[in-house]
């Protein structure tokens, strides 16, 4: 559990997205690692390493 800092015990109320003390009004939100952002669609992608290049003509 984690530690209400104005009056070092455990929170009251805590679960996955933070924790609140109504005896201190203290409220604690946790935050997301940030997720991964998507390619734009206009740009290049990789070649699949499986993938042959493609051959000049």
């Amino acid at each position: 559990m984690t530690q209400c800092f104005k009056g070092g015990h455990d929170f009251p109320i805590e679960d996955e997205y933070g924790a609140y003390c109504e005896e201190h009004g203290v409220e604690l939100i946790r935050r997301t690692p940030h997720p991964v952002p998507l390619p734009h669609p206009l740009m290049p992608r990789p070649a699949a390493a499986d993938e042959a290049p493609p051959r000049a003509t």
